[in-house]
């Protein structure tokens, strides 16, 4: 799983919750009313702005209380439109299918190109032309060019094996200049 990180809205967030307890609440309270995860509270935690001390009742279940720290200096989580979005899974699997297709067959039957074709595996578009048309847009956005030269690079082995593909497209690009390909710079 990929791991994730808070963000500043997100601290709000739990900030105002834990004003409108009082300050205290369990983990379960603040999950199971406010969907706030158990690792958006352990990150603000670690970065001071949380405390989580276990409680043991005598009898019944154990419990872990969330307390608010107040304006201590902590420091701030990035903001959300700072932190570069990852590759989503299905964009991951256009580029793959269309690397694919274009260094093992070139044109499918039909007179499909075959980026066009890795389009339709991925996607299951209602038309033709559709596909046609979102095939050039998706291969615009900078995190399908940089997952294409990922697996283009994997595919004429000028990548080590083994070596694991960074989830951002600033990431695969770093990561390539960092391994001296030439991909990087056709970015």
């Amino acid at each position: 799983m990929r791991p994730l990180i808070l963000c500043r809205e997100r601290l709000g967030r739990i900030r105002r919750v834990l004003e409108r307890y009082g300050g205290t609440a369990t983990m379960r309270d603040l999950w199971r009313s406010h969907t706030i995860y158990a690792w958006e509270i352990e990150q603000a935690a670690e970065l001071g702005w949380l405390t989580i001390t276990p409680r043991k009742p005598r009898i019944g279940r154990p419990s872990r209380v969330v307390e608010f720290c107040g304006l201590t200096n902590a420091k701030f989580p990035a903001p959300r439109w700072s932190m570069e979005k990852e590759i989503s899974i299905r964009h991951w699997w256009f580029a793959l299918r269309s690397v694919g297709e274009s260094v093992k067959h070139g044109m499918r039957r039909w007179g499909l190109p075959g980026i066009v074709s890795a389009y339709i595996n991925t996607y299951h578009p209602r038309s033709r032309n559709g596909a046609y048309a979102s095939t050039s847009r998706l291969l615009k956005r900078p995190d399908v060019r940089a997952a294409r030269q990922w697996f283009y690079a994997q595919c004429g082995k000028e990548l080590p094996p083994g070596e694991e593909m960074p989830r951002t497209a600033s990431g695969i690009q770093k990561r390539l200049r960092e391994l001296g390909n030439r991909r990087a710079d056709y970015y």
